[in-house]
């Protein structure tokens, strides 16, 4: 039988998009979240669009007891509700705790790196499935990334992912996106340098990546690549392969275009104040003014996006290079997290603990959904 799936953060703007995908291709979600009127309205008006169905409804706040009520061993919990670094800890715990699997849409770093760091191993004990940043950020990365990695060959030590995107991004996001930035400032950012994970302090950097023939500059960010490429390539070795270990996985958003210089030390500055008193109150309280303003994005912004990956072998020679691109962020992380869901509760995925993209699904099954999404490789 399939495994339930509960849909946490359903009627915010991803949550929303992502309920409709799910109904589009067949999936019943339990719809959960905060709000009871909403819920119910949200149910309706997707029952309305599909075979007259009424989907199943739940009430749940944010903290754990109603949560591990509501999330059952062999769930596929899907998480939209955010910011996570600030109200989605106890999902996640409640779906280990049940052994369920669990996915997100987060694209915060500092939360990606809990899920693998501190939930990981406590999910491979419970026999939980950890799918975390399973939208934009960053299946197109992981995707373009291990390409790149397969193309380039056993050699490849280093590897370069760049988001970059064209048009008008700060009409083109939501209220939760723009919250979750917001909530970010002050956090501490990480890198993988030298074969670990590092914090951002000591790794910080600008670089550039060739776009259509231009040069575009990005800064380094924390994401979900860091502890899913170098998983690869040591599954590579431990089905008998022998390639190069990975040394350094780089990942870098270049969404500012020539402000992004300004952006990436404007964002060091303000991390520095993390400590000053008062400064993170501010910068939360404002995060949840912009989330409640519930505002969605503009859709005449017109946003296409790039997604560029890099492999280099140990002396920095370039052995192969990956291009894709895509639509708006939103209408990729939509359905690429519906689809992701419907497949979990189709069948297990193993190994139990925090996987990425490319490791629970495999590289062609990935692929396939991406351009099912609208990401593909540039010609």
């Amino acid at each position: 039988m399939p495994g339930r799936i509960v849909l946490y953060g359903a009627t915010g703007y991803i949550g929303g998009l992502v309920a409709r995908e799910m109904v589009a291709i067949g999936a019943r979600p339990v719809l959960a979240g905060r709000d009871p009127g909403r819920l119910s309205a949200l149910a309706t008006r997707l029952s309305q669009a599909s075979d007259g169905t009424e989907l199943e409804t739940a009430v749940a706040d944010a903290e754990p007891g109603a949560l591990r009520d509501l999330i059952r061993p062999g769930d596929v919990v899907v998480s939209t509700a955010g910011p996570f670094v600030r109200i989605g800890r106890p999902v996640v715990e409640a779906a280990v705790d049940a052994g369920a699997t669990y996915l997100d849409s987060s694209g915060e770093p500092p939360f990606i790196r809990q899920v693998f760091q501190e939930f990981g191993p406590r999910a491979e004990r419970t026999g939980a499935v950890l799918l975390t940043a399973f939208g934009y950020d960053y299946v197109p990365g992981n995707l373009a990334g291990a390409l790149a990695l397969e193309a380039a060959g056993s050699a490849a030590t280093r590897v370069r992912v760049g988001y970059f995107v064209r048009g008008n991004i700060r009409t083109g996001t939501s209220a939760g996106t723009r919250a979750s930035v917001a909530g970010m400032l002050l956090e501490p950012e990480y890198g993988f340098r030298g074969g670990r994970v590092v914090s951002e302090r000591t790794a910080a950097q600008l670089t550039s990546f060739e776009v259509d023939g231009n040069r575009k500059e990005a800064f380094s960010i924390g994401s979900s690549e860091h502890f899913a490429l170098p998983r690869l390539r040591a599954a590579e070795a431990g089905r008998g392969a022998a390639p190069a270990p990975l040394t350094d996985v780089g990942v870098y958003l270049g969404w500012f275009g020539r402000a992004t210089p300004l952006v990436h030390y404007g964002s060091a500055v303000a991390s520095s104040l993390r400590r000053v008193p008062g400064v993170r109150w501010a910068l939360n309280a404002q995060a949840h003014r912009i989330q409640r303003s519930r505002a969605q994005p503009n859709a005449a912004a017109k946003i296409r996006t790039d997604v560029v990956a890099v492999a280099d072998d140990a002396e920095g020679r370039r052995l192969a290079s990956v291009h894709l691109t895509g639509g708006e962020p939103y209408s990729f992380t939509a359905p690429v997290l519906a689809w992701a869901a419907v497949q979990a509760a189709a069948q297990a995925i193993r190994p139990a603990g925090a996987l990425g993209p490319v490791e629970a699904f495999g590289l062609g099954a990935v692929g396939s959904a991406c351009a099912a999404a609208g990401f593909r490789q540039a010609r």
